[in-house]
């Protein structure tokens, strides 16, 4: 009832939450107590129709999600899968999307398959560059999540309807919204949000100058999350909105799938044994190497702790790989293997 009462003052709910500390102090505030027995029929609906309703409060809400000031206090998913995990990746991009797109969709997803920690593809089950982020995650195999910006009992587009269906079985349809709310255009900006803050990194495969996935792209960079555009012509007006966040700076240029997965620090499972091929490395830089191919960046002490080797040692041997081109430092002396 809360969640309802400031569905569109996310802040302000927030702010009452940290001041009663207590949800039903907060709600009282709003005097809308004719909310309490909508909610309960909400409440029965998700019941009998399979639905999870995860509250902020709750282990199981987006942990990524719950870092942004305006994260929804409330979420209702319908699906497999929960709504945590080691690695997410937004695909976005617009309705009115090229046959190139639907390339890029393909190309990101068939690299991502590829990683020995596969990331959850989210979109938000448009028309376009949504249908096709949510195609191609599920043609290679990955899980899918959907953010949907009505309630759960109506799908739009009609016509993605099997689609969210397929994604139930291989992921999750997530809202903020109440069944039975229809398509305003508020909510779909208002979805954006939470594709960004779910998410590691935004990638925009498709956009014009002015369209909805550059509204999520800007929410990432302002969560501080990566962002990454795939560059177009200078006069083709189906990337205007991709260059414009490459010329500002906001968005990674993206050349192919490798270079998200770099800057993320995503690294590919023929990574390893390639390197182990090309270099005639001692055990010791290999044991770094094996640790490092988790896909998670360490520093050396914690790479020390894991293989036995003091850190001074593992220091000095993750410089000689980084000279050698086979790891890199990305941030506070954290590395990744190339």
């Amino acid at each position: 009832a809360l969640n309802k009462c400031y569905e569109s003052s996310w802040r302000k709910a927030h702010e009452l939450l940290i001041h009663f500390d207590n949800a039903e102090k907060a709600f009282k505030s709003c005097n809308k107590p004719f909310l309490l027995e909508e909610a309960a029929r909400e409440i029965d609906y998700y019941k009998h129709n399979n639905i999870e309703i995860i509250t902020i409060k709750d282990e199981t809400y987006p942990v990524r999600l719950a870092q942004i000031a305006d994260a929804p206090l409330v979420l209702f998913s319908k699906g497999t899968r929960g709504l945590n995990g080691k690695r997410f990746l937004a695909v976005v991009g617009t309705r009115h999307s090229t046959a190139q797109a639907k390339k890029y969709c393909d190309m990101i997803a068939e690299y991502m398959s590829g990683l020995k920690i596969k990331p959850i593809i989210v979109s938000g089950l448009a028309y376009g560059v949504d249908s096709y982020a949510h195609h191609s995650a599920l043609h290679y195999g990955l899980d899918t999540i959907a953010v949907v910006a009505t309630g759960l009992d109506y799908i739009y587009p009609a016509s993605n309807k099997k689609l969210a269906e397929q994604i139930v079985e291989r992921g999750a349809v997530i809202t903020e919204y109440w069944s039975h709310t229809p398509t305003y255009p508020s909510n779909f900006v208002n979805r954006n949000r939470i594709v960004a803050g779910m998410c590691d990194g935004t990638v925009v495969v498709e956009s014009k100058e002015k369209g909805g996935s550059l509204i999520t792209a800007g929410a990432a960079f302002a969560y501080d999350r990566d962002v990454f555009a795939f560059p177009g012509r200078a006069d083709d007006p189906a990337y205007g909105g991709c260059n414009k966040l490459i010329e500002r700076n906001i968005a990674h240029i993206v050349t192919d799938s490798s270079s998200i997965g770099f800057n993320l620090g995503w690294t590919h499972t023929k990574v390893l044994q390639k390197s182990l091929d090309l270099f005639d490395l001692s055990i010791e830089k290999s044991a770094i190497l094996e640790i490092l191919d988790d896909g998670n960046p360490k520093d050396a002490a914690q790479i020390a702790e894991i293989c036995g080797q003091s850190a001074c040692d593992v220091s000095l041997r993750l410089l000689e790989l980084e000279m050698d081109g086979l790891v890199r430092n990305i941030s506070t002396n954290k590395y990744v293997p190339l």
